[in-house]
This record gives structure tokens, sequence and C-alpha cells, in this order.
């Protein structure tokens, strides 16, 4: 796994104007801006450039090739999900750093009560990668993309259709989010981990299974 971590590595790194780009877009947008958005913004932009990788390696027929190399399809899917998680928790660290550094110039520190919640963004932003890893091997890059918008547009509608209806006190899950919202923070955490845990998981078998039929 340590070699296709390192092949990731460097064909993102062959992008580093771009991604440097990125990186100035998101500190100006942290300064203009909640200096909390640089956080959710560079942790969703590493996993896209996690997941992206998958899009590298079918490049110019180079999958099959890589498939010739000694390790199993298993290991494959594996480093995808690790590489992502991996890319994701590094940006995290980045925009908590230039957060801290906003914050304490403009408002002596006030604001980094926040930062240890902030790491909800983690799982948060991962689901997606549990969502597009799948759709990506499966249909590769451009279709997947279109997929998970649509997926996204459907929890959109289902979520802004159905929020007068758990807004009403009539009903049994109106008391079951009240009791949630009034969780503390670390738990609603430890939650969403669990939750991420057991998506994450059941998209790995999904991934496991499409690489095991693919055909090279």
């Amino acid at each position: 796994m340590r070699g296709l971590i390192e092949k990731d590595l460097r064909l993102t790194f062959m992008r580093k104007q771009t991604i440097a780009l990125y990186l100035v877009m998101a500190v100006i947008m942290g300064i203009s801006m909640n200096g909390t958005f640089i956080i959710a913004y560079l942790t969703m932009l590493a996993m896209i450039v996690g997941t992206g990788s998958i899009s590298y390696d079918e490049y110019d027929n180079g999958l099959p090739f890589l498939m010739t190399l000694p390790f199993d399809r298993k290991t494959y899917v594996r480093e995808k999900y690790f590489f992502s998680l991996m890319a994701a928790v590094i940006a995290w660290c980045f925009g908590a750093a230039v957060f801290a550094i906003i914050d304490i110039v403009r408002y002596g520190g006030a604001g980094l009560s926040e930062i240890p919640m902030m790491t909800s963004v983690i799982p948060s932003m991962y689901l997606a990668t549990a969502i597009l890893i799948p759709l990506q091997l499966k249909y590769g890059a451009e279709k997947s993309r279109i997929a998970l918008f649509i997926i996204f547009g459907i929890i959109a509608v289902l979520v802004v259709g159905s929020g007068q209806f758990f807004e009403e006190g009539n009903n049994p899950f109106s008391a079951v989010i009240g009791k949630f919202q009034n969780l503390p923070g670390a738990v609603v955490l430890m939650i969403l981990v669990a939750i991420c845990a057991v998506a994450t998981y059941i998209s790995y078998l999904c991934s496991v299974r499409i690489m095991d039929n693919k055909e090279f």
C-alpha cells in the first residue's frame, strides 16, 4: 500500500500549481468570510483530490497496467479510502492552523474554542467519499460526478421538503430531534463518526465487489 500512496502523492503534486492556487483562494476566502469556512472548504477539496486519483489511474489505460503489479484489488480499494482520509486530515490541519492564525490576529483567539468541534467536518465530508469511490470505480469520473450531484439534489429536496414536518410539535420525530440537538457536542461527534464508519464499510464492500468484477 505504501507504493500506491507514494504514486498518488506524486500524481497529486504534479498539479502543484493548481493546488497552490486553491490554497491561496482558500486563505483569501477565509479572511473575507467566516474563518471556519476555510476548514470545511479545504477538507472537501482534499477529498475531491483523493477520489480524483482514480481518474489518474484510468488515464491512458493505466489501470490494467497497475493490476499487473504485486498487489491485489482489495489493497487498491483500501488505499483509495485511506488516501482520501489522509488528504482530508492533512487539509483539515492546515485549515485549522490558518483559521487559528486569522482568529488570533483579528480577535485575539476568541474563536479558537470552535476548532475541536470542527473535527466533525471530516466524517461529514467523508460520507461523500464513501458514495463517490464505488460510483467512480463503476461508472468512471464523469458519470460518477453526475450521479453524486443527483443524489445530493434528492437529499436536499427531501431535507427542504421535510423541514416543516419536523418543525411541527405534534409528531414523534420532533421530540427525537429535540433530544438530539440537546446532546453534548462530543456525543454528536461520536454518533457522526459511527455513521461514517458504517457507511464507509458498506461502501468498501461495494467497491471491492466492483473491482473483483472488472475485466482488464
